[in-house]
């Protein structure tokens, strides 16, 4: 008998995943009968096989072998031998297969070796000579069983044990033939049952035939059909189609056509195209009242209900604005009563906001206090927002009076505000005078809202720079330090108003000197226009007078206005600044209110210089600047009322030589004397000379009074010097033909200059006959002056008259 071996895995290993039966492999797998025909010559031996036709071991124990035996010359088999059993029967063992349990356990005790376990010489021969019966035994014990439980166990040897696979009917047909019987040597066949046999095969190999010729023929029938299917379809396809370029294509849409379907979809289209008809004809100007009324009961009638759904639509919006702006006390009433809660939310929307704007424009009293109760609990977030901020900033500005104001600003104070609102407003002051402990928490509170506020839009904002005021007005200075590290860099944005400049001035002396030097450098290129300012001048001045680094301040806020005299000189808060680069603090030209301001910066802990030396340094940086634009520009100067009164500052502070810018404004007045010139334009019956001019005269006359104190302090350069060089005969007469010159020719005698009193003597003598003609005040105060009688009356009344 065959041993059994394992079945190899694909790979030549055992499979983990197979599962194998505890009690062995059953001895009925391991004993197939196979039933083959003698191995012919051609045949190749197992041992031959070639790997490409390997068979899994495991199936081929499973199933019979089937081989096609030759029709020539059967082989022949040998019957299978009967075996005895032990008691010595001819009848097999398989045949008289135990029933029960008991008779199982009778067939073959237990062996006494089999028990004890242990192996010795001598009962090795024993087992030797009791092989054959074991073998024996072990089959009838499987099938006994088999028969007493069903399934030996392990007969399922694994989960992936494959099924044998099916047979044609040919191979069950042959396989269904009995076999032939072995008698001794020689074969018997019966006569009758070889004919059958035969017969049978011959119709097994006649049925694969058959089912071939039947595959064949449907196939035949297959293809013919699908000849005439083809050629159906060959002739449908030669059939004319139409032709596409035929088939008519949807008109292109203008881009018009397009938004107007766009707008179709929308809600309210219908409504919103009605509408807009009746708004073309309300916003005419040329419209009558009656008819101006009728056309707005038409329209509220259709937008009635709906006016918070159209007034974020940016051509819906439109018609109620109309409606606001023309309609009555009525209408608006009407539509105010549908706005008044959404307030807040039409001020954030990007075309309800107008609607907001036009309420506060054309409504009632009650109306717009309204809209602005309606921004009560939501500042802190409209102040930020980029469409609400311009509503609130113009309601404060333009309509909330004093107490709307604080109410607005109170909920920037803390949440106790907002939630807990009194029926009395109270700024700030009132606030900590009323709760001084409560400071603390207010200015924590104003810092945490201030700091999202440093933005560029925001911060042009004047409700943000009143908040901003009043922190650095009661905050310490830690908190105010805080503040300026965070704004030094924004401050431009706020110098265009009060408290914007208060708060810029405010951070330029409590900061550090870095903090400075980041707040001037922040300034560059905005310099000319801060100038020019009515509050950003004030925040210039306040650099001038705090900044030690007078270098830093020259390179980028001096370069920058010696670049635009010509711009400032003409402004008036610009002739200011030029003004405190050469007199600083003087009272005659500057008002106690700006010197009190300016005053709150002296005692900075970060400024170490010398108020005195800080100004020099600044005023000799500008003197050649300003001098050479006198020189250059001096008719049109003197002829100007206002920029004429910054000549004597010039010519008497500003550092340098000043010869020849007095040289230049005398040769100026004395051609202006010459018949010939044609005037300062002023009218036109008579052409003005500059000595006539009354700007000029004033001007003239101050220059004239500054020349007693440069003489004083040893300057040699002095303008009465100068005039008098440039004056000729001609000159003396034109000024003593008019009452004006006539005083400037005692203004002369007044400087006390040896030299100029000389001069004017030696050219006055021969005049003398005019003035007697002569009946102007002028003209008697100068012949006094000549004749030397009441010489100390003379020279002193006329300096009265000069001042």
């Amino acid at each position: 008998m065959k041993k059994h071996s394992q079945s190899p895995s694909p790979r030549g290993k055992s499979s983990r995943n197979q599962r194998e039966n505890p009690e062995g492999v059953s001895i009925l797998k391991r004993s197939k009968t196979k039933l083959s025909s003698s191995p012919s010559p051609n045949r190749k031996s197992p041992a031959q096989k070639t790997p490409k036709k390997k068979v899994r071991a495991s199936q081929q124990d499973a199933s019979f072998e089937f081989e096609k035996p030759t029709p020539a010359t059967p082989s022949p088999k040998k019957s299978p031998s009967k075996r005895k059993g032990p008691a010595g029967d001819s009848t097999s063992f398989l045949e008289q297969t135990p029933e029960s349990l008991s008779q199982i356990s009778s067939i073959m005790p237990p062996d006494e070796t089999m028990m004890s376990g242990q192996h010795s010489p001598s009962k090795k021969r024993r087992q030797s000579s009791t092989t054959l019966h074991a073998s024996v035994t072990d089959e009838t014990m499987e099938l006994a069983v088999q028969y007493a439980r069903g399934e030996p166990d392990g007969a399922d040897q694994s989960l992936h044990q494959q099924k044998s696979p099916k047979k044609s009917k040919a191979a069950r047909a042959l396989q269904d033939i009995p076999e032939v019987e072995e008698e001794g040597s020689g074969t018997k066949l019966h006569n009758k049952e070889n004919s059958t046999m035969v017969a049978q095969k011959a119709s097994c190999m006649k049925l694969p035939l058959q089912k071939a010729g039947k595959k064949l023929k449907s196939i035949k029938t297959l293809n013919g059909k699908n000849k005439v299917l083809s050629t159906k379809v060959k002739r449908n396809f030669d059939k004319t189609l139409p032709d596409e370029t035929l088939v008519p294509k949807k008109p292109k849409l203008t881009w018009k056509e397009k938004r107007t379907e766009r707008k179709m979809v929308r809600n309210n289209y219908g409504l919103i195209t009605s509408a807009k008809g009746v708004w073309e004809e309300l916003r005419r100007q040329k419209l009558t009242d009656e008819k101006r009324k009728e056309l707005c009961k038409t329209l509220h009638d259709k937008v009635q209900g709906k006016v918070k759904e159209l007034a974020v639509v940016h051509d819906s919006a439109r018609i109620i604005q109309c409606l606001v702006q023309y309609g009555g006390p009525d209408f608006r009433a009407a539509i105010m009563e549908e706005v008044q809660p959404h307030i807040a939310y039409l001020s954030k929307n990007k075309y309800g906001k107008f609607i907001v704007r036009k309420m506060l424009k054309y409504g009632t009293k009650s109306q717009r206090s309204a809209v602005i109760n309606g921004f009560h609990g939501c500042m802190r977030k409209l102040i930020r927002h980029r469409e609400a901020s311009d509503i609130v900033n113009y309601a404060y500005n333009e309509f909330a009076n004093a107490s709307q104001r604080l109410f607005l600003l109170e909920e920037f104070y803390g949440p106790a505000f907002t939630m807990f609102r009194t029926q009395s407003t109270r700024s700030l002051d009132d606030i900590l005078v009323e709760q001084p402990d409560k400071k603390d928490m207010i200015m924590n509170n104003l810092r945490e809202a201030l700091l999202p506020l440093i933005d560029k839009q925001i911060l042009t904002l004047p409700m943000v720079h009143k908040i901003f005021h009043d922190f650095f007005r009661y905050a310490d200075t830690k908190l105010q330090k805080d503040m300026t590290e965070a704004l030094r860099e924004s401050l431009i944005h706020m110098v265009h108003t009060r408290e914007g400049a208060r708060v810029a001035m405010g951070c330029m002396w409590n900061g550090s000197a870095k903090d400075r030097k980041v707040i001037v450098k922040s300034l560059k290129g905005h310099v000319i226009k801060m100038c020019k300012e009515e509050m950003g001048h004030m925040v210039m001045l306040s650099i001038f007078d705090s900044v030690d680094d007078t270098v830093l301040v020259q390179k980028v806020l001096l370069d920058e206005i010696m670049k635009g005299i010509g711009e400032l000189i003409h402004d008036v808060h610009g002739r200011k600044v030029l003004t405190y680069l050469l007199v600083r603090r003087d009272q005659r030209f500057f008002c106690p209110d700006i010197t009190q301001v300016l005053q709150q910066g002296d005692v900075n802990v970060t400024s170490k210089k010398d108020p005195a030396m800080r100004a020099q340094e600044l005023r000799d940086y500008v003197s050649d600047a300003l001098l050479n634009y006198l020189t250059e520009n001096a008719i049109e100067l003197l002829s100007n009322s206002h920029t004429s009164l910054i000549i004597p500052l010039i010519l008497s502070h500003a550092s340098g030589n000043t010869a020849a810018a007095l040289d230049a404004l005398a040769q100026t007045v004395v051609s202006s004397s010459d018949p010939s010139y044609t005037g300062t334009g002023k009218t036109e019956d008579r052409k003005l000379s500059l000595v006539e001019d009354p700007a000029a005269h004033i001007t003239l006359k101050k220059i004239l009074a500054c020349d007693r104190e440069l003489m004083h302090q040893g300057k040699e350069a002095l303008f009465s010097v100068a005039l008098l060089n440039a004056a000729d005969a001609t000159t003396y007469k034109a000024w003593v033909a008019s009452n004006r010159g006539c005083f400037i020719l005692i203004t002369l005698f007044e400087v006390e200059n040896a030299q100029v009193n000389q001069t004017l003597m030696c050219q006055l003598k021969p005049l003398k006959k005019y003035l007697n003609k002569m009946t102007f005040k002028g003209a008697e105060i100068l012949l006094r002056k000549l004749d030397g009688e009441q010489g100390s009356k003379a020279s002193k009344k006329p300096l009265e008259i000069s001042l």
